[in-house]
């Protein structure tokens, strides 16, 4: 198996603009994407429970926060990051009657799509973009003007860009 490393000169930085970036989750990994996303510039929403602990998080940290439904609907990405046991059923039920067609699907975690928990339909990209550390080393991490390693992988390539895609969510 080859290795290759890539930098952000490697991305064409341009692919997410005007685009909106669902992050499904608030927990170690989905306060760190959306928070880095966020001060990247990135149109962020993130979709939790209505009533769950994270609405308010969200919301303290300044961010838009959205129901999973919602948050889904008008994104062109969806990065779904909760734990590997609930992605299945929440995809489901909350995600997948909202995706659109020509969106991304994106996980951290390849469980869910290795192991057929989800099937995708055929007309969005999947990727997986998946950091070498917790959470918190993310996000600080970037707070000090770095990165982290992180693992990318493409499923299903249906635009043509979820290469370029993936790329970029993780510069």
């Amino acid at each position: 198996m080859a290795i290759k490393k890539y930098y952000d000169s490697d991305c064409n930085l341009g692919v997410l603009d005007g685009k909106t970036v669902a992050v499904i989750g608030f927990g170690s990994q989905g306060h760190a994407h959306a928070q880095n996303l966020h001060d990247s510039g990135v149109d962020v929403v993130v979709g939790v429970r209505k009533d769950g602990a994270s609405w308010k998080k969200v919301e303290a940290a300044g961010l838009k926060v959205a129901t999973i439904e919602d948050a889904t609907k008008d994104a062109d990405v969806v990065m779904i990051l909760l734990p590997d046991e609930k992605i299945a059923e929440v995809y489901k039920k909350q995600i997948e009657p909202n995706l659109k067609e020509g969106a991304a699907l994106a996980f951290a975690h390849g469980f869910n799509i290795r192991y057929q928990q989800i099937v995708p339909p055929k007309g969005v990209d999947v990727f997986m973009a998946a950091p070498k550390g917790p959470g918190h080393t993310v996000r600080s991490t970037y707070v000090n003007g770095k990165g982290v390693p992180c693992l990318i992988a493409v499923e299903q390539n249906a635009t043509g860009d979820a290469y370029k895609l993936c790329l970029l969510y993780t510069s």
